[in-house]
C-alpha cells in the first residue's frame, strides 16, 4: 500500500514542585514567570500574562477585548469567577445591521449584514471588558502592585520584541481587512505599507514596537480601572466612535463594571468538583456534557474507539442543540440554566442516545421541568462552529492557587479597528449576535454577549486538581470536556490529554480529526454519523487549542500541557 510522510509534532510536559504558567506565546509566559519569581501569586501572574498576551498576539486578545477569569485559592479553597464580558451599547440601533441579499459572514456563519457592519468597523464593537476583568482580579486577589505586574507587558510594547512566525503570519494574512483603518495600518504595518517579517533563513526578525499601546497600558498601570474607562483612553475611544458612526460613548465606558460570582458555577464529574463562570459562557454547555457522559463508562469504551467517539459526538450534539435553543442573556429571555445543568435532565438526555446508531437530526430537549422557575419559548439560533480567535492562560502557584483565564476579541483583530492613538484593536462583539430579528440572541441595545469561553478549574476532596481552558470558538466547549475526560477517564497526563485528536458536533454534522484513522472513521460512518474529516496543522484550528495544568494527586507536583501547533509555552519554576 502506498505510504506518504505524515507531520507529527509533540511538546514536552513541563513539571514543577513550585509554580507553572502556560500561555499561547512564550513571551507572555516569560512575563508571568518573572512575576512568580518576584513573589507574585497565581492571579498576579495571570494578570501579567493577560496584559502581555495582547501585545504579542494582538489578533487574538488585548485591551479592546473581553475576558473571564476563574480562580480557586490554594490555602482556603475559596472560588470566584470574574466576568469581563460586555453588553451592547445602550445607544445601539438594530436597524444599522440590515441583512444583505444572501450569503453568510463572520465566524459563526450568521446571515450576512450590509457592509459587514456586525463584524468589521466601528459599529461592530461592544464595550471592552478585558481591562476591567484583569484589574478587578488583581484588586481582589493580587499581591504585588499593579504597575509592577504590568511592567512586562509595557516593556514588550514600548521596547518591542523580535517578531516570530505566528503573529507575522496572521498580520500578513489579515492585511486586506485591516488596511481600511488608518490607526490599524499604523499599528501593524511598516511606514511603506509592507508587512513586518519574522526571522527567515539567515535574516533577522523585525523588531515589533507598539508605542501607542504602551501608553494605553501605562494609564491602566497608574490608574487601574479608571485608566481605561475614564480619562484619555476613554476620550480617544469615544471620539473615534463619534467620528465613524459607532455607538460607544464616554458615559458607556464610565458605567462599565465587571461581574463577580462567588463561588461561581459549581458542578461535578465523577466525584471531581468543577468551578466555572455561570452565565453567558460555554460553561453550562460543557457541564451539561460532563453530566451526560458521567452515565457512560468511557474508560471501558477505550480512548479513540468508535464507541467512545460515538458517545462523545451524540452528547455534544444534544448539548449544543440545547444551547442554541435555550441560552441567552437572562435579562432578555427566560433561561433554564438550573435545568440545563441538572443531573436529572442529563439523565433524560442520555436516555435517548442510541449506543449503536447516530441521530443526526435530534433537536433540543425540554429542561424546564428540571428548572426552578417558569419559562417562555424563544426562537433558537443555530449556525456553524466557527474558527474563533481567542487566547487562554492557566497558572498554578506555590500555594496551589489555580487560575484559568480566557480572553478574546471575537474574530481575528476583532472589528479590525485600532482607534488612532490607542494602539489596540476593538472587539467585534456584534459577531456573537444573530442579525435576524426575533431570535433568542438577536441584536438589541444593552444585551449581553453569549460567548464560548469556558475557563475551568477542578478540585477533588478539597484539594486542587486541574486548571484547563482553550481558544477556539464553540469548539472550546467540546475541547475542555475531552481534555477532562482524557485525564479522569483515560488516565492521561496533561500534555497527552491536550495533544490527542478530538471530535466535535453541534448538529447533523460531526467534525473529526484525521488522526483517528480510516478504520475508526469508517466505523462511525457505518453508525450513521455524517463526518467531515479535518487535518490539523500549523495553520488550522479545527478543534480548539487547549492548555492545562494538573496538580498530581499523589505528589502535589505540577504538570502542564500546551497546544502543539502554535507557540504555546509552559514555564515551571
Amino acid at each position: 500500500m502506498p505510504q506518504r510522510s505524515l507531520l507529527t509534532l509533540t511538546k514536552s510536559e513541563v513539571e514543577s514542585d513550585g509554580a507553572i504558567v502556560a500561555t499561547m506565546h512564550p513571551r507572555a509566559s516569560e512575563v508571568a514567570a518573572e512575576i512568580l519569581r518576584r513573589g507574585g501569586n497565581a492571579v498576579d501572574a495571570a494578570v501579567a500574562a493577560g496584559f502581555a498576551i495582547g501585545v504579542v498576539e494582538p489578533f487574538n486578545s488585548g485591551l479592546g477585548g473581553i475576558a473571564q477569569l476563574v480562580v480557586r485559592e490554594g490555602k482556603t479553597g475559596a472560588t470566584a469567577a470574574i466576568d469581563g464580558t460586555s453588553t451592547l451599547p445602550r445607544t445601539l440601533d438594530p436597524a444599522a445591521y440590515r441583512l444583505a441579499a444572501g450569503g453568510t459572514a463572520g465566524m459563526y456563519g450568521w446571515p450576512a449584514v450590509e457592509g459587514d457592519a456586525n463584524n468589521t468597523g466601528y459599529r461592530a464593537a461592544a464595550v471592552p471588558g478585558t481591562p476591567g476583568c484583569l484589574v478587578e482580579a488583581h484588586r481582589r486577589f493580587g499581591r504585588l502592585p499593579l504597575d509592577e505586574v504590568m511592567a512586562g507587558a509595557i516593556g514588550l510594547a514600548e521596547d518591542g520584541f523580535d517578531l516570530d512566525w505566528y503573529p507575522a503570519l496572521i498580520i500578513a494574512a489579515q492585511q486586506q481587512r485591516l488596511w481600511a483603518y488608518p490607526g490599524t495600518r499604523a499599528a501593524y504595518y511598516r511606514g511603506d505599507g509592507s508587512c513586518h517579517v519574522p526571522a527567515l533563513f539567515t535574516a533577522s526578525a523585525d523588531r515589533f514596537i507598539q508605542r501607542d499601546l504602551a501608553a494605553s497600558l501605562r494609564r491602566i498601570a497608574a490608574e487601574g480601572h479608571d485608566g481605561f474607562y475614564r480619562g484619555a483612553t476613554a476620550r480617544l475611544l469615544a471620539e473615534g466612535m463619534r467620528e465613524n458612526g459607532g455607538f460607544i460613548d464616554e458615559d458607556e465606558l464610565a458605567a462599565y463594571r465587571v461581574r463577580v460570582w462567588e463561588p461561581g458555577l459549581i458542578g461535578s464529574y465523577r466525584g471531581y468538583e468543577t468551578i466555572q463562570a455561570p452565565q453567558n459562557t460555554g460553561a453550562p454547555t460543557a457541564l451539561q456534557a460532563l453530566r451526560i457522559l458521567e452515565g457512560f463508562d468511557l474508560g471501558a469504551a477505550g480512548w479513540g474507539t468508535a464507541r467512545a467517539l460515538h458517545l462523545l459526538a451524540e452528547t455534544f450534539r444534544r448539548v449544543f442543540q440545547d444551547r442554541f435553543a435555550h441560552l441567552a442573556d437572562p435579562a432578555f429571555a427566560s433561561v433554564p440554566l438550573t435545568g440545563l445543568v441538572c443531573p436529572g435532565y442529563a439523565e433524560r438526555r442520555r436516555a435517548d442516545i442510541d449506543p449503536e446508531r447516530a441521530t443526526p437530526t435530534v433537536g433540543p430537549g425540554d429542561p424546564w421541568p428540571f428548572d426552578i422557575g417558569p419559562g417562555v419559548a424563544v426562537p433558537s439560533s443555530r449556525q456553524g462552529g466557527g474558527e474563533g480567535n481567542t487566547t487562554h492562560i492557566v497558572v498554578a502557584d506555590r500555594d496551589r492557587t489555580l487560575v484559568s483565564l480566557t480572553s478574546t476579541l471575537g474574530g481575528f483583530f476583532g472589528s479590525a479597528v485600532v482607534v488612532p492613538g490607542l494602539g489596540f484593536p476593538l472587539n467585534n462583539g456584534l459577531t456573537w449576535f444573530d442579525p435576524r430579528p426575533g431570535t433568542v440572541n438577536a441584536i438589541a441595545p444593552g444585551k449581553r454577549i453569549l460567548w464560548a469561553g469556558t475557563p475551568t478549574i477542578l478540585a477533588r476532596d478539597g484539594r486542587p486538581f486541574l486548571a484547563v481552558g482553550a481558544p477556539g470558538a464553540r469548539r472550546i466547549m467540546s475541547a475542555v470536556v475531552q481534555v477532562v475526560a482524557n485525564i479522569i477517564d483515560h488516565g492521561m497526563g496533561p500534555q497527552e490529554a491536550v495533544s490527542r485528536p478530538r471530535v466535535h458536533c453541534e448538529g447533523p454534522d460531526t467534525v473529526i480529526d484525521s488522526r483517528f484513522g480510516e478504520e475508526t472513521i469508517a466505523r462511525l460512518r457505518e453508525m450513521g454519523h455524517r463526518l467531515y474529516v479535518k487535518v490539523e496543522d500549523l495553520g488550522t484550528s479545527n478543534f480548539a487549542r487547549p492548555l492545562a495544568i494538573l496538580v498530581d494527586p499523589a505528589t502535589g507536583r505540577l504538570r502542564a500541557g500546551v497546544h502543539v501547533y502554535n507557540p504555546a509555552t509552559a514555564i515551571g519554576l
